[in-house]
């Protein structure tokens, strides 16, 4: 095979890579695995990891949820990871008992983060 051949069929594949996100799905895998690696490395040294408040963790976890919502998954996948949060997510039900929020018809197909914003909105205009 020549090079430009192989330089041609090398760029059409990392395009066909990306246009379909494998790709990005890729790097977000790795950057997770990395922050993982590191996170354990750290706290191998005998101290325990800083505790993480819950107010960080419920902000957490509405940025999470925006982040799926939107196709974000990579992205998800590093803040999880980055927040030593990797686990299985806290449910919407939860979030919204949290938040005292009652979730509706209307309210359910979007990001709690959406909803937040809304309220406060509304609250500038009135």
């Amino acid at each position: 095979m020549n090079e430009t051949t192989e330089a041609d069929l090398l760029q059409a594949i990392k395009e066909s890579l990306q246009n379909d996100g494998t790709l990005g799905r890729f790097k977000g895998e790795i950057r997770a695995a990395v922050m993982n690696v590191l996170n354990k490395k750290s706290s191998n040294q005998n101290e325990e990891p800083p505790k993480i408040p819950d107010e960080t963790k419920l902000i957490n976890e509405l940025i999470r949820e925006y982040l799926v919502w939107n196709g974000y998954f990579y992205a998800e996948q590093v803040l999880g990871a980055e927040s030593s949060q990797c686990g299985e997510r806290v449910s919407r039900d939860v979030l919204t008992t949290k938040l005292g929020v009652l979730d509706d018809s209307k309210t359910a197909k979007i990001p709690l983060l959406y909803y937040i914003v809304s309220a406060f909105q509304a609250t500038e205009e009135d």
